[in-house]
């Protein structure tokens, strides 16, 4: 008998819990009100159905910012693209005018992403310019061809490179602990889309007007320096240098199978810490949590590199809202 009556209870859990779950199933409501994809992929690393925890907590925040509760909200990894997070929430979740804050902030991205001016012009007086030797030795004023093109002013059009770069900078100066430190520095290379007519070799520029002596090399191979100033057309990114601790400077790749490469323009954020420097302290540059933290650093330097760098909303590219019914 007691066997009878274990066998019954077991019988009477399994279908509590089937109804438990039909009921869970009835009251999940939720509709996908928006699909958001951005730029990257949303997942974590090394993860294909685990949405970083960046994403999450950037959308909570913009929620809470519109009074939106997020227990009522659901975010979830959309079925066909790692890039995408649809927002689900039921028909009785959200009022109208909360409906309405909603879509006006996810629509507002797209718009602020297109007016971000990747655009510049570098102007170098050769009327200025001197001859070169090898290292920093003078020889006077440049030839007559080239103090005669007076002020070169070149348009330039750019567009970032995915991810952000870790470069190792060495202290000068007295070893701490007899150990050689070195700077982490965090920066960002943007591609010029088209290339300049001679090869700067050193123009490493700050502040608000990012005005400099350059040293360049003519297709001639002649060594050259002149005042050089950079001038950027986007107001974010004028701001952000204004605030100081930026330095920008332009290069071209030195690695041989970069050559064919188009210039670069990199925008130098500042340090991440010390470290020390030995031969193999350039893999220190590739830690995953070096890199993320360069990433934060580059995002929360706000836009326009927030559009391109980094993990948070500003990284979305593009919103469909589903039709109601």
């Amino acid at each position: 008998m007691k066997g009878r009556f274990a066998k019954e209870a077991v019988k009477i859990v399994g279908y509590m819990a089937l109804i438990a779950v039909c009921i869970v199933m009835l009251r999940d409501d939720r509709k996908t009100f928006m699909t958001l994809y951005f730029q990257e992929s949303v997942t974590r690393e090394n993860s294909t159905d685990e949405i970083d925890p960046r994403y999450l907590q950037a959308l909570q925040q913009a929620l809470a910012e519109l009074q939106i509760d997020s227990q009522q909200i659901e975010l979830v990894l959309d079925p066909d693209s790692t890039r995408a997070l649809q927002v689900r929430f039921a028909d009785d979740a959200l009022n109208a005018r909360q409906r309405q804050d909603l879509r006006a902030l996810f629509e507002s991205f797209e718009p602020a992403r297109e007016t971000a001016l990747l655009s510049g012009r570098l102007v170098v007086d050769m009327r200025q310019a001197r001859q070169l030797g090898l290292g920093v030795y003078d020889f006077g004023p440049a030839s007559k061809d080239i103090v005669a093109q007076g002020e070169v002013s070149l348009t330039l059009q750019f567009s970032f490179l995915p991810g952000t770069d870790v470069r190792l900078r060495r202290i000068e100066g007295p070893p701490v602990d007899q150990r050689l430190q070195a700077e982490m520095i965090c920066e960002a290379n943007a591609r010029l889309l088209a290339a300049l007519p001679f090869e700067v070799t050193e123009f490493d520029v700050s502040g608000a007007d990012l005005r400099g002596e350059m040293k360049l090399r003519t297709p001639g191979g002649e060594q050259l320096q002149a005042p050089a100033q950079l001038f950027l057309d986007d107001r974010n990114l004028l701001e952000r240098l204004e605030m100081g601790g930026m330095r920008v400077r332009i290069l071209r790749p030195e690695a041989v199978q970069e050559r064919a490469q188009a210039d670069r323009l990199v925008f130098e954020f500042g340090s991440l810490g010390t470290i020390r420097y030995s031969p193999y302290s350039y893999f220190i540059r590739r830690e995953p949590s070096v890199l993320d933290a360069c990433g934060s650093y580059a995002y929360q330097s706000g836009r326009p590199f927030s559009f391109f760098l980094g993990e948070g909303l500003d990284r979305l590219v593009k919103v469909r809202f589903e039709q109601p019914g």
